[in-house]
């Protein structure tokens, strides 16, 4: 049995404390709703699992791998996510809350709905992402990957999208989800484009 498995099995209130775990491969499992706190993973696989309303409270995950895995309506407070492959991985009405990705895939992941508070994503590659409808408080986006990621409804405002790549990132007409956010001036050349407006170089 999986030392994941054996430590959820042996929980006396089915929550896992103060565990870690590495190279754990629970691929395409039924998890149910877990619950974890001050856990650290390394190298374990989730990939395609089914996890949702999962609870992660001051966990670390180092190189997991995430993929498709379906996580709606997880709860992650004061987790780490580093160097983790999480493309496709669903989170949409997932709520995160001072939490932190660095250097994670996060490709085509669907995080529709979500709450973000606190939250942190450096270094990340969140291109075709579905980010619509997000309720954010304080996020921080550092060098990330936004080319053709969805957002529509989400409210940047005081949001620094400078030194990240928007190309192609997807609105709505009135283009209000970007009113207030924060953008470097070669960026800008990106959104025009958004309008249809084409720059030429004065003469």
């Amino acid at each position: 049995m999986s030392d994941v498995l054996g430590a959820i099995e042996a929980s006396p209130d089915g929550c896992v404390r103060g565990l870690s775990f590495e190279a754990e491969d629970l691929s395409g499992m039924y998890l149910g709703r877990l619950e974890f706190e001050d856990c650290t993973f390394v190298g374990c696989s989730f990939a395609e699992a089914t996890m949702e309303r999962a609870s992660f409270e001051r966990c670390d995950l180092t190189e997991c791998d995430l993929s498709n895995a379906h996580m709606a309506t997880a709860f992650l407070r004061g987790c780490r996510l580093m160097g983790c492959r999480a493309v496709g991985v669903d989170l949409h009405q997932a709520i995160l809350t001072r939490t932190a990705m660095r250097d994670c895939n996060l490709s085509y992941a669907n995080f529709a709905e979500a709450k973000l508070e606190q939250a942190s994503f450096a270094r990340c590659d969140l291109h075709e992402a579905t980010l619509a409808q997000l309720r954010l408080k304080k996020l921080t986006v550092e060098a990330c990957n936004l080319t053709r990621a969805e957002l529509f409804g989400t409210r940047l405002r005081g949001v620094d999208l400078s030194g990240s790549e928007l190309a192609g990132i997807r609105v709505s007409n009135t283009f209000s989800e970007l009113a207030g956010a924060k953008i470097g001036l070669e960026q800008a050349v990106d959104l025009v484009g958004l309008l249809g407006v084409k720059l030429v170089d004065a003469e």
